[in-house]
């Protein structure tokens, strides 16, 4: 019985050590996931100033992009502005001699 009492003992002695040392390896991979997501979370916030830029600048190139667009919308709008200007110009101007000459025939 003296055997069976020691070899309990022993296995229990094994079993604590196999736990301690089970939970120092779970601290040590605790520990190293929190390194890991401290490293990660550095690197992002490194990286901060340079997404922030990229997206600055692709900003700024839709903005630019859309500024083209409306210039070239406005340039055309305003050449056929102009078209119309000129043919009512040309009317306008040809009723009113048409007028003055209806004026002076009638004087006449």
């Amino acid at each position: 019985m003296g055997d069976s009492l020691k070899e309990l003992l022993e296995a229990e002695t094994e079993a604590e050590a196999i736990v301690t040392d089970g939970e120092l390896e779970r601290d040590k991979i605790i520990q190293q996931a929190l390194d890991d997501a401290l490293d990660m979370e550095k690197q992002f916030k490194a990286r901060l100033p340079e997404m922030h830029q990229s997206f600055t600048d692709k900003a700024r190139q839709r903005a630019a992009q859309t500024i083209a667009e409306m210039k070239l919308r406005y340039d055309e709008r305003n050449k056929k502005l102009r078209k119309l200007a000129d043919k009512h110009e040309k009317e306008a101007l040809q009723q009113a001699v048409a007028l003055i000459l209806d004026s002076y025939r009638a004087d006449s």
